[in-house]
């Protein structure tokens, strides 16, 4: 299952984004997507026990939407992903999510989330370049025609957090 996880993990972040010749009409933004969901099964992290796997999605509809296409149908250790949306780091409320997605837009709030969240157990992936750097424990970004990403060792460590060896092995580690 680890293994099939990794595969897909990898198959998704090494498309070539839609082209001139590209077959598949996929846009950057459901790429993402497609590959948060991927990433969560190569994740362990202390999400409250039983009922769905909650994301929520911080400043960015689009995002959310794009979340909900890729999950739809989709279980992490037999749960189902329950996707929501808020305005602002602020909305983010208890009972805290089992992770938080910041889109692009949020990038200027990243460090103040990463801070609010970590203590509390909670996977934070942000949407965009430097977001790992800034203290998120995934950032995931366009890079040319492909899809990367960042993971932050310490932020995963300080929130109780463990990145699989499959996940570390294709992506930049920034801290």
């Amino acid at each position: 299952m680890l293994l099939r996880a990794a595969l897909v993990l990898w198959t998704t972040a090494t498309l070539a984004l839609a082209g001139p010749s590209a077959a598949l009409d996929v846009n950057p933004r459901q790429l993402t997507a497609a590959t948060i969901v991927s990433m969560l099964r190569l994740v362990s992290w202390r999400p409250p026990a039983g009922g769905p796997l909650t994301l929520t999605v911080v400043g960015d509809t689009a995002l959310a939407d794009a979340l909900r296409d890729a999950s739809q149908g989709q279980r992490v250790d037999g749960r189902p992903l329950v996707i929501h949306q808020v305005a602002t780091i602020d909305d983010v409320r208890q009972p805290w999510p089992s992770a938080v997605v910041l889109a692009a837009s949020q990038r200027p709030t990243a460090s103040t989330a990463a801070r609010l969240l970590e203590a509390r157990g909670v996977l934070t992936i942000g949407e965009g370049d430097g977001m790992g750097q800034a203290g998120l424990v995934i950032g995931v970004y366009v890079a040319g025609d492909r899809i990367r990403f960042d993971a932050n060792t310490g932020a995963a460590s300080r929130a109780g957090i463990t990145l699989s060896s499959h996940l570390l092995r294709l992506a930049r580690i920034v801290g």
